[in-house]
């Protein structure tokens, strides 16, 4: 796995940055590891250790984290701290529209909100607040922004969910190539 040493003491927090816009990026066309930035500086990092697994690893200045998909019909995706087995949320996939629902592990419940052309995705409250919401920019040069809303100050999973919207947009490009070359 090609992972980035994050100095998490110098590191920004992403509540630090909730007022400004973040910009994810893939250094290596041909490796599945993302950079998430605010101008130069590095502040977190999505990496697929194995190029055709659903497991990922994102990193950030708040600590580590695991993203897995599983099931088959119905999709899910399980986050917990990285080295444990306490699962922190679960993303509930809509299988008849895009979107699905992030469970918290307290029973709290945010709306995820994808576009058809799946390049776009929302968290939301359940009043339809957006918090945060990351668009894909470009064809052939892989890009995102990331914007949160202040009203995720409150929310202590800020940190994972930031990366979750890039690891939910990844999962539903692989699922629509994968679909098209079955049908293709």
């Amino acid at each position: 796995m090609s992972s980035i040493n994050l100095d998490k003491k110098t590191m920004r927090t992403m509540t630090a940055l909730v007022d400004h816009t973040l910009t994810w990026v893939k250094p290596r066309i041909f490796k599945s590891d993302y950079e998430l930035r605010f101008g130069d500086e590095l502040i977190a990092t999505l990496c697929f250790p194995k190029i055709f697994s659903s497991a990922a690893i994102a990193e950030n200045g708040d600590g580590c984290w695991t993203f897995k998909r599983v099931g088959f019909f119905r999709k899910k995706t399980i986050i917990c701290p990285r080295g444990s087995n306490t699962i922190l949320g679960i993303f509930k996939k809509n299988t008849w529209k895009e979107g699905g629902c992030l469970e918290l592990s307290d029973d709290r419940k945010f709306k995820a909100i994808a576009n058809l052309w799946k390049n776009t995705i929302e968290f939301q409250t359940d009043i339809g607040e957006t918090l945060i919401h990351t668009k894909t920019n470009g064809f052939f040069r892989f890009s995102a922004t990331v914007q949160m809303n202040r009203k995720c100050l409150q929310i202590l999973e800020l940190p994972w969910m930031v990366m979750l919207g890039l690891y939910l947009i990844v999962m539903m490009r692989r699922d629509a190539a994968a679909h098209h070359s079955a049908h293709g």
